[in-house]
């Protein structure tokens, strides 16, 4: 058995994939609940995405009986996520959102926006043990981890 803290990040991160990752086009379903993980094999042979919500789970590959590639650029999120998508929207249609909530132990932390992501860079909170919250070096620029605004 897993430590519910590892459970709840691994969640998190996938989370994250349909929110600013690979399959971010899942957010046309407008929920908050949904996480998963696009894949795609070399030379474009099988794509897939397998993703979730607490209470279902649907994966959708595609790919041939006898292997030979999709074609260039045919990946998880462009041709197997579109499928889970239209699966999802009937599928949990009239269903509540049910949000995640952290275990004992776990830290939100908000980081700083990364100048380099596309559009307008925006803090998430990131989440961790609370024995491994990073460490960092107070400047006047960047004050300690959880000291209050303007203290260095």
């Amino acid at each position: 058995m897993i430590d519910v803290r590892n459970a709840f990040i691994m969640d998190s991160m996938m989370q994250d994939v349909t929110r600013y990752g690979t399959a971010a086009s899942a957010g046309k379903l407008g929920r908050r609940d949904l996480a998963g993980k696009t894949g795609t094999t070399n030379d474009f042979m099988d794509a897939w995405f397998c993703g979730y919500q607490p209470g279902l789970v649907g994966i959708a590959w595609v790919g041939f009986d006898q292997p030979r590639s999709l074609g260039k650029n045919q990946t998880g999120g462009r041709v197997a996520l579109p499928i889970w998508i239209e699966y999802m929207a009937k599928a949990l249609k009239g269903a509540p959102e049910m949000a995640r909530v952290a275990p004992a132990g776990i830290v939100a932390l908000t980081t700083e926006p990364d100048p380099a992501a596309p559009g307008e860079a925006k803090a998430v909170p990131e989440f961790f043990y609370r024995e491994f919250v990073p460490k960092e070096e107070p400047s006047p620029e960047r004050p300690a981890i959880g000291a209050p605004a303007g203290a260095t």
